[in-house]
């Protein structure tokens, strides 16, 4: 069942990638939905009102977000429609690393990060959200039907 989110939601969604990305205006022209386990997709107004006159649509929009704990977990999607409005907790990636991150290897990083979570990017491409261990390790949060295969 998809349900628009609230205001508050929306606003808490909002201040958490304020307060973990530095993200502002997010999915500002977009119509933001809850679906199962926490997740959110994005839709345009059309979109939204076209699915919701339509019956049996089980779902409408593309998913962008999971919310883990209070924290906000961008999908590959998601991170990539914020792109360039994300100036905290970022990542950067070589070409060997971003492959090793769709294989949902863990990466090993130096340096300070605020929260649990960081978007990862190779150059000026986003590859979603990765969990940050205690022992300075990244683990991408990468959906099993979306890695690259281990040879």
């Amino acid at each position: 069942m998809m349900r628009m989110l609230t205001s508050a939601e929306r606003k808490h969604l909002v201040r958490r990638l304020m307060d973990q990305h530095g993200v502002e205006d997010a999915f500002e022209s977009l119509i933001l939905i809850r679906s199962g386990q926490g997740r959110i997709r994005a839709a345009t107004k059309e979109a939204y009102e076209v699915a919701c006159r339509l019956r049996k649509v089980q779902q409408v929009g593309l998913y962008v977000a999971k919310i883990v704990k209070g924290d906000v977990v961008l999908s590959i999607e998601g991170s990539q429609l914020l792109g360039s409005t994300i100036t905290r907790n970022v990542v950067e990636l070589s070409e060997e690393e971003a492959e090793e991150w769709m294989k949902a290897a863990p990466i090993q990083k130096s340096g300070r990060f605020e929260g649990r979570y960081v978007v990862a990017r190779c150059g000026d491409f986003y590859l979603g959200s990765g969990r940050v261990s205690r022992d300075g390790r990244i683990y991408p949060q990468v959906a099993k039907w979306r890695r690259i295969p281990e040879e």
